[in-house]
């Protein structure tokens, strides 16, 4: 089975696969009003739609930048739920963020696992504990795998600095 790509709503906007009955452009003006209310205004995001939780909606990874949101260790990273109405709900909230950030082949409790980079670490691995991810990558555990195995998929690269 191949998985479909996800879609870089702030790098570039392209339909992959089927879609929920809602464009993307909706999709990504539900998610920028989903973020700017979390955020009170923030604009500078970058972000990517995939399904996290394999329920046919996709979810949003959004990494903050700015100097609100972002220190020494890594920036804010939002995962938002995609409902079925085409809006976003805040879903979990992590520090000390950077890219890459992948979506692994593994899940723990109905939530794709995901890999983030984080400062003085490297690649560390983030499990959905029943209610949100951890919100402190830093105490992760380190991920130790190939990131380019079959079934990781890239949903932020590493940022040009």
């Amino acid at each position: 089975m191949v998985e479909a790509e996800p879609s870089l709503t702030s790098v570039a906007t392209s339909t992959v696969g089927n879609e929920v009955s809602v464009s993307k452009s909706a999709k990504n003006k539900a998610l920028e009003q989903a973020v700017h209310a979390y955020t009170q205004d923030q604009s500078d995001y970058q972000s990517s739609l995939y399904d996290l939780n394999k329920d046919g909606i996709d979810d949003a990874v959004v990494l903050l930048s700015g100097m609100e949101w972002c220190g020494s260790g890594g920036c804010t990273l939002l995962v938002f739920k995609g409902l079925e109405n085409g809006s976003f709900q805040p879903h979990s909230k992590m520090t000390v963020s950077s890219t890459p950030i992948y979506a692994l082949s593994t899940q723990t409790q109905g939530w794709r696992d995901l890999s983030v980079y984080t400062r003085g670490l490297g690649q560390v691995i983030l499990k959905f504990n029943g209610k949100s991810y951890p919100s402190n990558p830093s105490l992760a555990s380190k991920y130790t795998a190939n990131l380019k195995q079959v079934g990781n998929i890239l949903l932020l690269p590493i940022s040009p600095e």
